[in-house]
């Protein structure tokens, strides 16, 4: 695969760390009252889903193209791995918290999981 087919996700982590930092500066400065959302938590899940696109974009572009099944089946284990990782990652952030869970930040970085997977599903179908 291409490296320029790795540009559109590398664009949405930026505009995610962008937007979310932005945020907690505005929310820091009192500008912006959003208690419910924890921007650490979220700029941290940003940044282990960009990291899981990257692997597993290596590991589809070092993949044979010429057979489709194999693609599938890469694409599919890719996303059940991060899925699952993230599944453990979200109870240990919930039984460790002392104070509310953050359910509006779980909430977020599950649609943040969704655009990346999707994402990641559109790059490997393009030819």
């Amino acid at each position: 695969m291409n490296p320029k087919r790795f540009l559109p996700t590398m664009l949405i982590a930026f505009l995610f760390t962008l937007i979310l930092y932005i945020l907690k500066l505005l929310f820091n400065s009192g500008l912006v009252h959003l208690p419910f959302i924890k921007f650490n938590f979220l700029i941290i899940v940003n940044l282990l889903l960009f990291t899981m696109s990257l692997f597993n974009f290596y590991k589809l572009s070092t993949m044979d193209s010429t057979n489709p099944s194999a693609l599938i089946r890469s694409v599919m284990v890719g996303s059940l791995i991060k899925m699952m990782f993230f599944a453990v990652a979200a109870l240990v952030y919930a039984t460790q918290q002392t104070t509310s869970v953050g359910t509006a930040s779980l909430l977020i970085g599950m649609g943040m999981y969704l655009i990346y997977a999707w994402l990641e599903v559109k790059i490997a179908t393009i030819k």
